[in-house]
C-alpha cells in the first residue's frame, strides 16, 4: 500500500471515530460550499436495519466513484448559448467538490477510473506533460485506476520510468505483460486490494484488446497484449476461490478501459461491478453476468463530463453482494464549486504556464470544421462518420505532400484517423493551444506508396466488426471520391452487432467478414478517374497511421518515408496558407444500392451517407437537403422522373447519415443504350438489353446543385426506344452510345441475377461517370 493509501486509511477511520462520539463532527476534508446534484453526489440507500448503530456482521455500504477518459480536462468551461451559460467541461475545482462531498456522505466511498486519465488531453495539460492532471488526482486522492491505451502514447519506457512513480495510485493492466514495473503495481499481476470497513475489495485493472493498434509498435516494444475478459475472469474467479496464496477479496470490481455496455454481461460469476471506458460513451445500468450473477456497470463518459457512482453492500453473514445503485451523475449541471483539496492553485498555474506556451494565433478562421456526432451536439462521439475535421486535416497532408514533400507516383492523397482528431476547429482565431488541442498526440508526418488495390483494401479496413466501434470512417482528401455498397456494409454492421453481443465471435464469421469486405468499397476515383488496382498512390498521413494503427494494417505494408515534421504543424500551415474551403459540404464517402424491377422498367435507388452530422453543418444553407433523379429521352430531351428529400435523422455510430430513397419509374419515350454485362465484351446479351441511364443531383438549401458521379442503369420494361419488345440486342462495349459520345462510365452493379434470370428478363447496375473509365460491369448478388 502507498504511502498515500496509509494516510487515507487513518484519516477514515479517525472519520468514523469521531462520528460514533459525536456524529456532528464528522465532515468532508474541507467546507463544501453550493449544492451538489440532487443533494450530495449520489449516496447508496440504506440496508434496511443498518440506522442507528452497527451490529456485527450487518450488511456493509460501499460506494465508488468513478472517472473514465479524463483526459486531463482539468479547466472548465463554458459557453453563451441564448443567455444561458452551457458548461462542456466540468473542471477539476468541481469534480472535487463532489468527491469532497460524497465521502462526507458516506466514509466507505472510493474514487476509481477507468483510464486514460492522461495522453491526447486538453492543451492546458498535454503542453505541460499532463503534470498537472497527474497533481489534480493525487490531490483529489485518486484510489486506483485502469491503464487506458493513452497511458502507453509514450511508449513503455515512459509508462515504468514516467507515469507509474508520478500517480499515487495503482495503475493496473492485468492483460499486458513484458513490463517489470507495471506487473509489480498493486498487489501485483494486475489486481489491487483494499480494506473497506473490514471488507477487502478487490479491484482488476484491463485495457482494451485494441491497444496494439492504438499505439505506435515502438510504444509497445517488449510488451504483450492477452485477451481482456479471459484475463479479467481469470482474476476474479481467482480474487474468490477461497485460496489465500493468490489473494482474495470479498468484493471484485473490474476496471475495464473498453466498453462497458457491450462487454458487460460477458463476466464472470466472480464479478460484482464494471467500471467501463474507451469509447468515451456514458452508459449505466444493472446487468446479468455470463453466470446469471448481478453487475453493477458505470461508463462515466469524457473529460469528467459524468461521475459514475455504483452502490453495493456486502453481507458478512452470507458474503452475498447486492447492487443499490448503478449511474452517472451529470456534472455540467453541478453548483458545487467549493475548492476542496486545494485544487485551484493547480490548475491556475496550468493555465498561466500553458497560456505562455500556446497563445500564439496562428489564423482565424471564417468557418469551422468539426467531428462526427451522435445527436448534433456531441462533437466527436461518432468516430464512424465522415466529418468536416477529418477531411481538412487529410486535404492539409496533401496539399504538404504535393508542395513540400513532393516525391515521384501517380496520385496523391492524404489520410486522416478520427482518433486523432481531439476537438473541433471552431469558427475564429486559431491559436497555437488551439491546434495543439486539435491535434495532441505530436505524430510525424510521412508518406508511403500503395498500389490502388491496396488502397482499396485500406478503406474497406474502416468497417471493424471485432472492435469497439462498427467503423472507423477515415477523412480523406478533397481529390477521393468512395462509394460504398451499402449492402455490405449493412452485413458488416450487423456482424459487428452480433461479435459485440458475445453471440458470435469473429473466428466463427471470419469467412462472412472476409466476403462482406471485399465487396464493402464498390469504387474508388482519384483524381476524376476509377482507381485501377495497379495504379501507383502515394498516401501522406501521420506516422502512427501509416505504421497500420487503429486496425488500418494495410497502410503498414508498405516503407515509409519518415520527414520529422509535426502533423499538426502541416494543418497549421495550411490553415495559414488560406488553402481549407470553408463551404465544402460534399461527402466523400458515399452508400448506394439499388433493387430494379425489369419487368415494370422500375427501379428503387438507395443513397446514404450524404449529411455530416454536426448541428451547424446540417443546417447550413450549402448542405444538401434533396436528391432528384432525371433521365434522357428519345427525342433528345431530359426528364425529371422524381425526388426525395434526404433524411438527415443522425445514425448513431454509423456512417450514414442522410438518406434518401426514390422510386424511379421509365417513361415510354424512355432513350436506352446497351444495359452492361459483367466482364465488359463478354456480356451483353439479354433479351431485355435496352437500360435507360437515370442520374442523380443534389440540391442544397441556397438552391445550388451538384450532380453526383453516379448513374443508375435501369432495365426498360419494353426495351425501351431503340429496342423492341422481344428484340435480342447484342451490342460490343465499344458500340455503346455513351462510350462513342465520350462519356466515360464506371460499372458496378447493384444486383445480379443467375443465368436463367438472364435469359428470361434482365439485370441491372449502376455506373459512376469518370473521366477515362474503362468499359466493366462488376455484378455481386442482390437479396433476391
Amino acid at each position: 500500500m502507498r504511502s498515500r493509501h496509509l494516510t487515507r486509511a487513518a484519516v477514515s477511520f479517525t472519520t468514523l471515530v469521531l462520528a460514533a462520539f459525536a456524529p456532528a463532527a464528522a465532515a468532508s476534508p474541507v467546507a463544501v460550499a453550493g449544492a451538489s446534484i440532487g443533494g450530495p453526489v449520489v449516496v447508496a440507500a440504506p440496508i434496511e436495519g443498518m440506522l442507528g448503530a452497527q451490529v456485527a456482521d450487518a450488511p456493509v455500504n460501499i460506494n465508488l466513484l468513478a472517472l473514465s477518459d479524463f483526459g486531463g480536462h482539468i479547466e472548465r468551461v463554458s459557453t453563451l448559448s441564448e443567455g444561458t451559460q452551457l458548461v462542456t467541461d466540468p473542471g477539476a475545482v468541481t469534480l472535487a467538490c463532489e468527491v469532497a462531498a460524497a465521502r462526507a456522505a458516506q466514509p466507505n466511498t472510493l474514487l476509481v477510473s477507468a483510464g486514460d486519465n492522461v495522453g491526447a488531453s486538453a492543451f492546458i495539460s498535454s503542453v505541460l506533460e499532463d503534470q498537472p492532471t497527474i497533481d489534480f488526482l493525487n490531490a483529489i486522492g485518486l484510489d486506483v485506476t485502469a491503464a487506458g491505451n493513452h497511458e502507453f502514447d509514450g511508449g513503455a519506457t515512459d509508462l515504468a520510468s514516467r507515469l507509474l512513480g508520478a500517480f499515487d495510485a495503482p495503475v493496473l493492466a492485468a492483460n499486458v505483460t513484458g513490463s517489470a514495473a507495471l506487473s509489480s503495481e498493486g498487489d501485483g499481476d494486475g489486481v489491487w486490494t483494499t480494506q473497506v470497513d473490514g471488507v477487502t475489495v478487490g479491484f482488476i485493472g484491463v485495457v482494451t484488446d485494441s491497444l496494439p493498434s492504438l499505439v505506435s509498435g515502438q510504444a509497445l516494444e517488449g510488451l504483450q497484449v492477452v485477451d481482456l475478459m479471459e484475463t479479467a475472469n481469470t482474476r476474479a474467479a481467482a480474487l474468490k476461490d477461497g485460496d489465500g496464496a493468490n489473494g482474495e477479496a470479498d468484493v471484485v470490481i473490474v476496471l475495464a478501459h473498453e466498453d462497458a455496455e457491450v462487454y458487460a454481461t460477458q463476466f464472470n460469476g466472480s464479478v460484482d461491478a464494471v467500471v467501463g471506458g474507451h469509447t468515451h460513451v456514458a452508459h449505466a445500468a444493472t446487468v446479468t453476468g455470463k453466470d446469471g450473477n448481478r453487475i453493477a456497470v458505470v461508463q462515466p463518459g469524457q473529460f469528467g463530463e459524468f461521475l459514475g457512482n455504483i452502490a453495493l453492500s456486502y453481507d458478512p453473514a452470507t458474503g452475498a453482494v447486492g447492487v443499490v445503485k448503478a449511474e452517472n451523475i451529470d456534472l455540467t449541471a453541478s453548483d458545487c464549486t467549493s475548492d476542496a483539496y486545494g485544487v485551484q492553485g493547480i490548475v491556475d498555474q496550468a493555465a498561466h504556464d500553458s497560456r505562455v506556451a500556446g497563445g500564439r494565433v496562428l489564423t482565424t478562421l471564417d468557418t469551422g470544421f468539426y467531428r462526427g456526432t451522435n445527436n448534433g451536439s456531441d462533437p466527436g462521439a461518432n468516430r464512424s462518420t465522415e466529418s468536416t475535421a477529418s477531411n481538412v486535416i487529410a486535404d492539409s497532408y496533401r496539399s504538404w505532400l504535393v508542395t513540400d514533400a513532393r516525391p515521384e507516383g501517380e496520385h496523391f492523397v492524404g489520410l486522416m484517423n478520427p482518433g486523432g482528431v481531439r476537438a473541433d476547429y471552431l469558427r475564429g482565431d486559431l491559436t497555437e493551444g488551439d491546434a495543439y488541442t486539435v491535434q495532441p498526440f505530436g505524430n510525424e508526418m510521412g508518406y508511403a506508396t500503395y498500389s490502388g488495390a491496396q488502397f482499396k483494401e485500406v478503406l474497406a479496413q474502416q468497417w471493424q466488426p471485432d472492435t469497439s466501434l462498427p467503423v472507423l470512417m477515415l477523412g480523406v482528401s478533397s481529390n477521393v471520391q468512395v462509394y460504398i455498397d451499402q449492402n455490405a456494409a449493412d452485413e458488416l454492421e450487423e456482424y459487428w452487432s452480433r461479435i459485440a453481443a458475445g453471440e458470435r465471435d469473429l473466428a466463427d464469421l471470419k469467412t462472412a467478414v472476409d466476403a462482406s469486405r471485399a465487396r464493402v468499397i464498390r469504387s474508388v476515383y482519384v483524381d476524376g478517374v476509377e482507381l485501377a488496382d495497379d495504379a501507383e498512390v502515394v498516401v501522406a498521413s501521420n506516422s502512427f497511421m501509416l505504421m497500420g494503427g487503429d486496425g488500418f494494417t494495410v497502410l503498414g505494408e508498405a516503407e515509409v518515408t519518415g520527414t520529422g515534421v509535426l502533423d499538426r504543424a502541416v494543418t497549421a500551415e495550411y490553415f495559414q496558407a488560406g488553402n481549407a474551403d470553408p463551404s465544402d459540404l460534399t461527402k466523400r464517402q458515399i452508400g448506394v444500392d439499388m433493387d430494379t424491377d425489369a419487368a415494370a422498367g422500375a427501379a428503387t435507388v438507395r443513397l446514404t451517407g450524404l449529411s455530416f452530422t454536426a448541428a451547424s453543418e446540417l443546417s447550413a444553407p450549402s448542405a444538401a437537403r434533396e436528391v432528384t433523379a432525371t433521365v434522357a429521352l428519345a427525342d433528345g430531351g431530359t426528364q425529371q422522373l422524381t425526388s426525395a428529400m434526404i433524411d438527415t435523422t443522425i445514425t448513431p455510430e454509423l456512417p450514414e447519415t442522410g438518406m434518401a430513397t426514390l422510386k424511379v419509374a421509365l417513361p415510354d419515350d424512355v432513350a436506352t443504350t446497351v444495359c452492361p454485362g459483367e466482364g465488359g465484351q463478354s456480356h451483353g446479351v439479354s433479351v431485355a438489353a435496352a437500360c435507360a441511364v437515370v442520374s442523380f443531383t443534389l440540391v442544397a438549401g441556397d438552391g445550388s446543385t451538384r450532380s453526383i458521379d453516379l448513374q443508375a442503369f435501369v432495365p426498360a420494361a419494353s426495351g425501351g426506344a431503340d429496342a423492341p419488345p422481344g428484340a435480342q440486342v447484342v451490342v460490343a462495349p465499344e458500340q455503346d452510345s455513351l462510350a462513342q459520345a465520350g462519356v466515360p462510365d464506371f460499372l458496378g452493379s447493384f444486383g445480379m441475377m443467375s443465368a436463367a434470370l438472364l435469359a428470361a428478363g434482365g439485370f441491372a447496375c449502376y455506373r459512376v461517370i469518370r473521366k477515362g473509365m474503362s468499359n466493366q460491369c462488376r455484378v455481386v448478388p442482390s437479396d433476391t
